[in-house]
């Protein structure tokens, strides 16, 4: 939520930036103070952005530059206003409510955000991290956090609060879908086992009649938590993901969506 909530921001920004611009040559009061306060996102987006707050990725090649261009707009939209009669500065606005409300929306916006995502990191009993990796060069993370026996995604990098956890090892399963279900593990010899697990069989044949053309799917089982997160394929081994599902104590709770293999799972006691 963060995440996208930076991005719509700097866009807001952009687009808010242009309509000033525009609106700087009627040379209205309160749009010099609008542009100064959007003068003060704008700088404090491309320290944001910086900050690593969130993992912008390579969009930082794209949000940047637009927070440049904002701020440059802003710019001369003050030069604008400052060449502007005086007289007319003191004439009456019927636009203040408006210029309030377009300046207070970033950050209403951020601020919830970056709460709710703060409660949620420190109140929640297991933080999982998935990476996808292409190549050397594209890597991208996405976080599922767990908080009330339900999954949620998350995007903020920097707890302000010291919060320790402990890495976790879950159970990792194949399921092999036939007349039934098989399903298999990794023993600590590195090689294939079939195991009779009834809550993963259970979790694996709920999970088919969300889309029967499923062949396979992964299981990631919290045993501590009752937790199962499977995800469907098209294949035998591999192929197209059909569905991600996350389910508590044997009950389908709601459908994720993550990116790339599991890396590392973080238990809070």
């Amino acid at each position: 939520m963060l995440r996208s909530i930076i991005y719509f921001n700097i866009l807001y920004l952009l687009i808010l930036s242009i309509y000033l611009l525009v609106e700087s040559k009627k040379n209205k009061k309160r749009i010099k103070e609008v542009l100064i306060i959007f003068l003060i996102y704008n700088i404090f987006s491309i320290i944001l952005c910086n900050s690593e707050i969130v993992e912008l990725d390579w969009n930082t090649f794209f949000i940047i530059p637009v927070s440049i261009l904002s701020l440059i707009l802003n710019i001369i939209s003050i030069c604008i206003t400052n060449k502007v009669i005086k007289k007319q500065k003191t004439e009456k606005n019927n636009r203040s409510l408006l210029y309030l409300f377009i300046t207070i929306i970033p950050v209403i916006l951020f601020v919830f955000a970056y709460s709710f995502e703060l409660y949620v990191i420190n109140k929640c009993d297991y933080i999982l991290k998935y990476n996808y990796q292409n190549g050397i060069i594209i890597s991208e993370d996405t976080y599922i956090a767990i908080i009330n026996n339900k999954p949620l995604s998350v995007t903020l990098q920097k707890n302000i609060f010291d919060r320790n956890g402990k890495q976790y090892e879950g159970e990792e399963y194949k399921a092999i879908y036939n007349d039934e279900v098989e399903i298999s593990i990794i023993n600590s010899n590195y090689k294939e086992e079939i195991v009779d697990n009834r809550k993963i069989k259970e979790v694996a044949l709920a999970a088919k009649e969300k889309n029967k053309d499923a062949k396979s799917a992964y299981v990631y089982y919290l045993p501590e938590g009752e937790y199962t997160i499977i995800k469907l394929l098209s294949g035998k081994d591999s192929g197209t993901i059909l569905g991600e599902y996350f389910y508590y104590n044997g009950k389908y709770i709601k459908s994720i969506e993550t990116n790339g293999n599991l890396e590392s799972v973080i238990y809070y006691e």
